[in-house]
């Protein structure tokens, strides 16, 4: 019985301060387009200068917001687990993205 009046003292005092907490903020469109070109370039396996290229173009079309940035890390993902694109990930992404993005009507 003191164990549990014990919890329940600690709980009612724990609760107020917990609430009292600031909310935690979600990342924001400028932390994840500052990390995306170094995810696209390690995570691409770019080694080419047209690759990186490519790749800076593609992070500041996001930071434009001519580029939807969950259109650029949809097709990341799709390429990190293709088969087919595990040995050169550049080319299939590159494919990929240019595909997706005219049928939105956009140029890549």
């Amino acid at each position: 019985m003191q164990k549990i009046l014990l919890v329940v003292l600690i709980g009612s005092l724990l609760v107020p301060a917990l609430a009292a907490q600031e909310p935690i903020e979600a990342p924001t469109i400028e932390a994840n387009v500052a990390g995306l070109k170094t995810q696209l370039e390690s995570g691409l396996k770019a080694r080419r200068p047209e690759e990186f290229a490519f790749i800076t173009k593609v992070v500041t079309m996001v930071g434009n917001d001519q580029l939807s940035l969950k259109l650029v890390k949809s097709t990341f993902q799709w390429t990190r687990q293709n088969p087919a694109a595990k040995k050169y990930p550049f080319f299939y992404f590159q494919r990929a993205l240019r595909e997706r993005a005219k049928k939105l009507g956009i140029t890549v």
